[in-house]
């Protein structure tokens, strides 16, 4: 069983609580040779391939290696929670440091980031987003090869990635 379908089954077993867990949850499926997603509910999940039921009730079998991502709805407000206080009591902690305020800036910055939790839960939830439970690894690119007086030298690089 390759790597990808162990982490998948794994994810997919622990995500839903076995009391509320749902017979076919709704999910997405981008594929990685056209890009196309595919919205259904999965039915049946293996090592070599998936099975999906969609919305005219059409029984589609794709295999794991043809799977780019597999979303699922839903997303947690404790993000957009966290932004949003962080933002706003940031804000109001930076603008007492510049007057030079004391025990009073403390009490608006607490306030402030409460409110700002508030709005940015509330983003969050209008946002109504999916959440990823499946990405395949890209395939690494070949190192590029420099030549320099006759002597080929391989380039080494490094990427990294914010998200929110």
């Amino acid at each position: 069983m390759s790597k990808p379908a162990m982490c998948l089954i794994a994810v997919l077993l622990v995500a839903v609580p076995a009391s509320a867990q749902e017979h076919m949850k709704q999910i997405w499926i981008t594929q990685a040779d056209s890009g196309e997603v595919l919205q259904g509910r999965l039915v049946e999940l293996s090592s070599a391939s998936l099975a999906l039921l969609t919305r005219d009730n059409q029984r589609i079998e794709i295999p794991m290696d043809r799977v780019l991502r597999i979303e699922t709805r839903g997303d947690s407000l404790k993000n957009g929670a966290a932004i949003g206080a962080a933002i706003l009591g940031g804000l109001v902690l930076a603008s007492c440091a510049s007057w030079g305020g004391g025990g009073q800036c403390v009490a608006a910055a607490a306030v402030d980031a409460g409110l700002g939790a508030l709005v940015g839960a509330g983003v969050d939830a209008l946002n109504g987003g999916r959440t990823a439970i499946y990405k395949r690894a890209a395939a690494s690119p070949a190192p590029r090869a420099n030549v320099l007086g006759g002597e080929t030298r391989t380039a080494a690089s490094i990427g990294f990635r914010i998200r929110f």
